[in-house]
């Protein structure tokens, strides 16, 4: 990957990604209206789609197959006992912070509590990962000049404007607003958080630490959506408020716990 441009790659990846959450959203919408608001065959359309992009990987071809035969011999064994210190420590973070980031279904789910009807919670989503969409490839190459975990903390400002908001607020309208607010944390943190793991470690541990990363905060987010959905007790505003809370207080910490010389 070129040097300096980490953010920009994982930022156009996960762009390129999303674009699909906002048409998807939106087609299934148009469907839903077109079908009489029956849901079951609108998930028999979904399948559609599914079997395509399942039968596309066959026409995936990686042209370093030979390349990577070849040197393999010479690449050293990724283990991830060797995986450098400044690494953990900011997998710890992140993982901490995974804790209280519950499922977006939960979001969901506190729109349609607020008095969005199905549709409408269809298009607060759409809406949603369109700012999340149109933030990520800035956000990844912003994340190439500055310190990425200022980039990142404020991913987290932008996660607390959502939740808090969402658990303050009691007008559905306002779900418009706060949404693509909260599509600014994942612009500042999915892209720019692979970016960031990039760049703590050698090459040829690249693949270890992202599977780490992305095992170890998918766990805590299960756990997030564990505690949060018990605790949800009809409305949700208390998870809400308390991890808005708590993703504040990571983020006034997160650029002095995680400070290490990376990679660009």
């Amino acid at each position: 990957m070129p040097n300096g441009q980490r953010g920009r790659v994982f930022g156009l990846h996960r762009a390129a990604d999303t674009a699909g959450a906002v048409v998807g959203p939106l087609i299934g919408l148009a469907l839903y209206e077109a079908l009489d608001h029956h849901l079951r065959p609108l998930f028999w359309a979904a399948l559609i789609p599914a079997a395509l992009s399942v039968a596309l990987i066959a026409a995936v071809r990686d042209p370093r197959t030979t390349h990577t035969t070849r040197t393999a011999a010479r690449t050293p064994q990724a283990r991830w006992r060797d995986l450098p210190r400044p690494y953990w420590r900011v997998l710890a973070v992140l993982t901490v912070f995974g804790l209280v980031n519950f499922p977006d279904a939960l979001l969901l789910l506190r729109a349609h509590q607020l008095g969005l009807s199905t549709a409408g919670v269809v298009l607060a989503y759409a809406v949603y990962n369109l700012a999340y969409a149109a933030l990520s490839y800035p956000a990844g190459a912003l994340s190439d000049r500055w310190p990425r975990p200022a980039v990142f903390a404020a991913g987290l400002v932008f996660f607390a404007i959502g939740y808090l908001g969402l658990g303050l607020i009691h007008a559905p309208w306002l779900i418009f607003l706060v949404l693509p607010l909260y599509g600014g944390f994942n612009a500042c943190t999915d892209g720019v958080g692979k970016a960031w793991i990039s760049a703590l470690v050698p090459d040829h541990q690249q693949g270890t630490a992202q599977g780490l990363y992305q095992g170890a905060t998918g766990a805590a987010v299960l756990v997030a959506g564990l505690w949060a959905g018990l605790a949800w007790n009809g409305t949700g505003q208390v998870p809400l408020i308390v991890s808005g809370t708590a993703a504040l207080l990571i983020a006034a910490a997160l650029p002095a716990v995680t400070a290490v010389r990376t990679r660009s």
